[in-house]
């Protein structure tokens, strides 16, 4: 090679245009963002924020799950173990309601007791809220008006009272529900009581319910009583019945209780 001579190779080659990819980009980009907005607006997607249906750690967060769960059908972990009666035909009210919002905030009623109202399938629908396992739970609903709060919440059975006869036993166990005294109403159950038995008791008090004892009979040689009763459970007539053992352990005691039949 001879310095200071012109050297020769291949031309350079001529650059591309980036314009049709960034176009391409573009067209990527901008359909991509139209899918995600409508998945996130228009159907079910993650944009969309879901209504709280949980969250019960007080009162005021309960009574606003409860709304939410209505409207989207979704309150069956808002409830207590053992609720009122009326609040299962609640359910079905719930089941063709379009919606429901909150109209009265929740307000304490009783020691241990908050109520609220909701507005539903243009119905006033009232709630009684108590504390349970995990927080508060609804223990009633009401169509019409909030529920009356209950004299106490509290489910450990009472003393068993010196009664002396079965009819003594049945008549104290009526007046206990009528007061709606759920430690009075347990202590005169026998102790071999079904669990059903004691539930059943319980879910009869958080509604309303209120009985008149008709006629007692007393069979001596089954040692037994039968306390035949009219009743108003939740507003509707119905006949009642309460059976108890004359001779049970500790005196006589209730055996078993039929809030709507005889």
């Amino acid at each position: 090679m001879t310095y200071g001579q012109p050297q020769y190779g291949y031309p350079a080659p001529a650059k591309k245009s980036k314009t049709w990819l960034w176009i391409t980009l573009t067209l990527v980009v901008v359909l991509v963002a139209g899918g995600v907005a409508f998945t996130g607006f228009v159907t079910p997607g993650f944009f969309k924020s879901k209504s709280d249906t949980t969250s019960r750690a007080t009162p005021e967060q309960l009574s606003q799950s409860f709304v939410n769960g209505v409207a989207e059908d979704r309150v069956s972990q808002l409830w207590c173990a053992i609720r009122s009666k009326r609040s299962y035909a609640f359910e079905q009210l719930m089941g063709v309601s379009e919606g429901a919002q909150l109209s009265t905030p929740a307000h304490q009623r009783a020691a241990q007791e908050y109520s609220a109202a909701l507005t539903t399938g243009g119905q006033t629908v009232g709630i009684a809220m108590i504390p349970g396992e995990g927080g508060w739970c609804v223990r009633d609903a009401k169509v019409g008006g909030e529920p009356e709060p209950l004299p106490s919440v509290e489910t450990r059975p009472a003393p068993r009272p010196d009664v002396k006869t079965g009819e003594e036993a049945g008549t104290k166990f009526v007046d206990a529900i009528n007061a709606r005294e759920i430690p009075a109403a347990l202590s005169v159950l026998c102790e071999k009581v079904p669990d059903t038995t004691r539930d059943g008791v319980q879910q009869i008090i958080h509604g309303d319910a209120r009985y008149t004892v008709t006629k007692a009979d007393v069979l001596t040689t089954a040692k037994q009583t039968i306390l035949h009763l009219d009743g108003l459970i939740d507003g509707v007539q119905a006949p009642g019945r309460v059976e108890t053992s004359d001779d049970g352990d500790g005196g006589p005691c209730v055996t078993s209780f039929a809030p709507d039949s005889d």
